[in-house]
């Protein structure tokens, strides 16, 4: 699966949200669905798929469906 297909699902599943309706331009701002609540989901999601805790610049860096998957592309080319 790839980094945005994940990212899609993490988000998806912590708003509740049906894939096939979640674009890949989704973010906190457009969706009312994802608040503080959907937010730790996603971060715990994020910090499980990745295999470490994210640091507090991170979390603050996911704010959409893109940064979590670009944030997931680096920890899988990071040494």
């Amino acid at each position: 699966m790839s980094a945005m297909d994940n990212a899609r699902r993490i988000v998806a599943e912590a708003t509740r949200t049906p894939l096939d309706q979640l674009p890949e331009e989704a973010d906190i701002q457009s969706m009312p669905a994802w608040d503080s609540i959907a937010h730790i989901g996603i971060i715990l999601a994020v910090e499980e798929l990745a295999g470490k805790q994210l640091t507090p610049e991170a979390i603050v860096d996911i704010v959409s469906v893109r940064s979590i998957a670009e944030f997931l592309t680096e920890q899988n080319t990071a040494p």
